[in-house]
C-alpha cells in the first residue's frame, strides 16, 4: 500500500492477509466461472466475484484471481470508509464489516444497522448486529427469503471477528 493509500485510511490496512483469508474460507477461490444457487445463478468466480460479468465455464489464473481478489477486498474496504469513518473501527471491525460487504454489497452494508451502529460509536453493538437483530434474531442469512445456516455461521464469524478487539502491532 502506497503511503499516501496508507494515510486516507488512519491505521486501518485495506486488503489485510487476514481479509484475503476470509474471503478464501467463506467464498473458496474458484478459477473456473460457476453459477451461484443462493443468488439465483448469477456467474461467480475467484472469491465470490460478480463484476464485470464473465461466461458460466470460462476459468481465469491463480494469479488472475489473486488480483481480482485483492482489488475486491480494496474496492469494499473502500466503501466502507466511505460510510464508517476509519477512527471508529479497528482492524478487526474493519476487515469484519468489509467481509460482510463483500457479501451483501456495499450499498445495503452502508445502510445495514450494524453500520448506523458503527457510526455512532456502538462498536460491541455494531458488530452484534452483523449477526443478530435487536430481538435475538439472525439477521441477514436468507436467501431468496429462506433461510440459509450457512449464511447465519458466516454472520456469526463476521460478529465475533469484528467484537475481537485487535492488538497493536
Amino acid at each position: 500500500m502506497t503511503p499516501k493509500a496508507k494515510a486516507a485510511t488512519g491505521a486501518l490496512t485495506l486488503a489485510s492477509a487476514a481479509i484475503l483469508g476470509a474471503m478464501h474460507l467463506w467464498e473458496g477461490q474458484r478459477l473456473t466461472v460457476y453459477a451461484d444457487k443462493l443468488a439465483g445463478g448469477l456467474p461467480t468466480y475467484c472469491s465470490g466475484r460478480t463484476q464485470p460479468p464473465r461466461p458460466v465455464g470460462s476459468t481465469l489464473t491463480q494469479a488472475e484471481c489473486d488480483a481480482i481478489d485483492r482489488q475486491t477486498a480494496t474496492e469494499y474496504g473502500r466503501a466502507i470508509l466511505a460510510c464508517i469513518p476509519a477512527e471508529r473501527m479497528d482492524q478487526n471491525s474493519f476487515d469484519a464489516m468489509t467481509l460482510f460487504a463483500i457479501n451483501v454489497g456495499k450499498t445495503a452494508a452502508c445502510n445495514s444497522r450494524a453500520a448506523h451502529l458503527m457510526r455512532d460509536g456502538q462498536r460491541e453493538n455494531a458488530c452484534r448486529a452483523l449477526a443478530y437483530g435487536p430481538d435475538g434474531r439472525p439477521v441477514w442469512s436468507y436467501a431468496r427469503g429462506v433461510y440459509v445456516q450457512g449464511l447465519q455461521n458466516r454472520r456469526r464469524y463476521e460478529m465475533n471477528w469484528c467484537l475481537k478487539l485487535a492488538t497493536a502491532a
